[in-house]
C-alpha cells in the first residue's frame, strides 16, 4: 500500500447506498456493509432484495430515471454503483432497440447517478466497471490500467460500460464527489449467479460434449468476497488526495487459468467426465457472427455463445492486480480452489433439491 495515503475507517463511510443491490455483487457488498455496523440503503429496481435489518432501507428506483433516485441519494455519503444490464450481442446488424436499451440503463443510467450523487453532495461514488472495457477479441496477458480503451467492441455491454467508467472518472473532483471504478471479470461464489448456474444448467443437459478453443488460452475471475473486498478498500481510499481518487483498479483471483480448468471441479465433483475432445474457436466463430445476425434481422433465438463471449473463453486476458495491491492494499482472501469447492456444495444442493 502507498505510505503516503492512509485509508479512512470502513466505519467513516457513513450512509452507503448500493444500487443494483438485488444483484449477486449488489448483495454481496449490501450484506458486508451491514455486517460492519454501517447504515444501508439499497436501490432495487423490480427484483426485491431477501436481506433484513435495522440498518438497511430499501427503495424502488429505475438509474434510467433520474427522478426516481433523488430520495434515495439524500444524505448519502457514499454510493457503490453495480447496477447494469449485461447485453452481451454485437455487431453491424445489432437492432438500434437493442444498442438503446443497454445505452439508456448503462450510460444514462451512469450519468444519472453522478447527477444525484452532486445534487444530494455525496462524498464517494464507486462505480462497478469490467475487465471488458479493455478487451477487443486480441490476446491480453497482464493488463495493466494504463491499456486505452480499444476503438471497437464486439459487444455493446462493453462499449457501453467503457463509456459510463469514462464518465464516473471524468466526475471526479478533489473538491466534491471523489470518484473510481473497479474492473472484475468473472463473477462467481457459492450463491445464485449466472456464471456458475449457466455453466451447471449447461453440464446437466448434456451440452459439454467437447471443449472450446485451446487449453493454453488463459483467463481470470474474480469470487465475490474478494471483489467486495476491492470495493470496499477503493471507497476507504476516496478522500482528500487519496489513492484511487479517479482511478480505475483491475480487481481479481489473481490465478489465470483456462476456462475448462476452472470449472473441472464442478464437472468431475459432479459426476461428469471432463471433456478431452477440442473444438478449435476458427471453426466456431464464423458460426456465432452468422447467429447472432440472423438474431437481429430474422428474429432467430439469441445465439448460445455470442461473438463476444467466444472470445472470452478463447482468448488470453487476464489482469495484473499490482497497481491494487499497492495502492489499496487488496490480495484475495479467498484462493480459486476453496472457492470451488463452496461452489460444487451450493451446486449440489441445488440439485438434490431438485430431485
Amino acid at each position: 500500500m502507498d505510505s503516503k495515503t492512509q485509508p479512512i475507517a470502513i466505519s467513516d463511510l457513513g450512509v452507503c447506498l448500493v444500487t443494483g443491490a438485488a444483484g449477486f455483487l449488489g448483495r454481496n457488498i449490501v450484506q458486508r456493509l451491514l455486517d460492519e455496523g454501517l447504515r444501508v440503503r439499497a436501490l432495487v429496481r423490480s427484483t426485491p432484495l431477501r436481506i433484513e435489518h435495522e440498518n438497511l432501507q430499501c427503495f424502488s428506483g429505475d438509474v434510467s430515471r433520474l427522478d426516481t433516485l433523488l430520495p434515495a441519494f439524500a444524505d448519502v455519503n457514499s454510493v457503490f454503483h453495480t447496477a447494469a444490464l449485461v447485453s452481451l450481442l454485437g455487431g453491424r446488424a445489432m437492432r438500434p432497440s437493442y444498442r438503446d436499451e443497454a445505452w439508456r440503463v448503462n450510460v444514462t443510467g451512469t450519468e444519472n447517478v453522478i447527477e444525484a450523487c452532486a445534487r444530494a453532495k455525496v462524498d464517494r461514488l464507486i462505480y462497478t466497471s469490467s475487465v471488458d472495457v479493455c478487451f477487443e477479441g486480441k490476446p491480453l496477458p497482464n493488463m495493466t490500467e494504463s491499456l486505452p480503451y480499444p476503438k471497437h467492441f464486439k459487444s455493446i455491454y462493453a462499449e457501453t460500460k467503457a463509456a459510463a467508467e469514462q464518465r464516473v472518472l471524468e466526475a471526479n473532483d478533489e473538491s466534491g464527489l471523489r470518484t473510481c471504478a473497479i474492473r472484475p471479470d468473472g463473477i462467481y461464489g457459492a450463491q445464485p449467479n449466472d456464471m456458475i448456474d449457466r455453466f451447471v444448467e449447461m453440464l446437466t443437459a448434456g451440452a459439454l460434449v467437447a471443449r472450446i478453443g485451446s487449453s493454453s488460452a488463459l483467463q481470470d475471475n474474480s469470487q465475490v468476497s474478494n471483489l467486495v473486498d476491492g470495493h470496499v478498500l477503493a471507497a476507504r481510499h476516496l478522500i482528500s488526495k487519496g489513492a484511487a481518487c479517479g482511478e480505475a483498479y483491475f480487481i481479481a483471483d489473481d490465478e489465470p487459468m483456462n476456462s475448462f480448468e476452472f470449472f473441472r471441479p464442478l464437472i468431475e465433483g459432479l459426476g461428469h467426465r471432463f471433456p478431452e475432445r477440442e473444438i478449435p474457436a476458427w471453426l466456431l466463430a464464423p458460426l456465432t457472427h452468422a447467429w447472432q445476425a440472423a438474431h437481429f434481422t430474422l428474429g432467430v433465438p439469441k445465439p448460445m455463445l455470442s461473438p463476444h463471449e467466444l472470445d472470452k473463453v478463447c482468448v488470453t486476458h487476464f489482469a495484473s492486480i499490482d497497481k491494487a495491491r499497492k495502492e489499496l492494499g487488496y490480495a484475495p482472501r479467498i484462493r480459486v480452489a476453496e472457492a470451488m469447492q463452496e461452489c460444487l456444495k451450493y451446486c449440489e444442493s441445488n440439485l438434490n433439491s431438485r430431485n
